[in-house]
């Protein structure tokens, strides 16, 4: 499924969150999976993916692991 890190786009369903490319050269493998329910806003910072409730509430959940994929 993509979704958008942009902080601002609303997820359109629940999902469970453990992985995923930022970009096609770039991924991310977190600690933990994070849960995340439909109309959160997701993005990626500083190292951390940072879910947003509707709420306005913040949540910050660490990376494992990124690197960047490199392409011959």
């Amino acid at each position: 499924m993509r979704i958008n890190f942009d902080g601002v786009t609303p997820v359109p369903r629940m999902l469970l969150l453990s992985e995923f490319q930022l970009n096609p050269d770039f991924h991310v493998s977190l600690d933990r999976p994070v849960f995340v329910t439909a109309g959160d806003r997701v993005s990626y910072e500083g190292g951390a993916v940072v879910v947003t409730r509707p709420t306005g509430e913040h949540r910050k959940h660490p990376a494992g692991n990124s690197y960047w994929i490199c392409r011959r």
